[in-house]
């Protein structure tokens, strides 16, 4: 009998322990092909990225993430949440096949850029989104040129056979196959 009390009283204490964790969940996500403009009122600079636009929720009891240490190098939170795409083998061949390379390796940075919040609240929603450059509209020394239409929208096709991962420093806190958000 004093076993099966102490099992429970176990069980219990466990289950309080991980109610207290912090716990994310994906509210939304979209992905568009955009066109862009490196300088104001100019053609020039045309460029077209795919962004990828996300809605995150805390549900714990705890904030999720940081904003106490700044990396002065990167100008994010090294305690901040970051999320990033984990492609599957088939986007990643089409990234490959249509850009030249995988435009989602995180450690090359492939024209990357990010929005997001560094700090979740508990029940705080926020909005996270990253952006990779896909080439040049017009010929120009900077950039590579794009894609055709109809590659673009082939990868935008194909963009949310993925996972989004999201992290706090450098611990995977979540994951989401984003083509079940579809």
């Amino acid at each position: 009998m004093s076993k099966s009390i102490f099992s429970i009283l176990f069980v219990v204490l466990l289950l309080a322990g991980c109610s207290n964790n912090p716990s994310v969940e994906i509210i939304s996500a979209t992905v568009e092909i955009e066109k862009n403009n490196l300088v104001e009122d100019s053609d020039e600079l045309e460029f077209v990225n795919l962004h990828y636009n996300f809605v995150l929720k805390n549900v714990g009891r705890k904030d999720l993430g940081g904003d106490k240490r700044l990396n002065d190098a990167t100008y994010d939170y090294d305690d901040g949440i970051k999320i990033y795409i984990e492609p599957s083998e088939k986007l990643k061949a089409i990234s490959e096949e249509l850009i030249g390379i995988n435009i989602y390796d995180k450690k090359k940075n492939y024209g990357t850029g990010h929005t997001g919040l560094p700090v979740l609240k508990p029940n705080q929603e926020g909005e996270f989104s990253l952006d990779f450059v896909l080439g040049a509209l017009k010929d120009n020394e900077q950039l590579k040129a794009a894609p055709s239409s109809e590659q673009l929208e082939k990868l935008k096709e194909n963009a949310m056979d993925a996972t989004l991962m999201v992290m706090v420093e450098d611990e995977t806190i979540a994951q989401f196959d984003l083509n079940n958000l579809e």
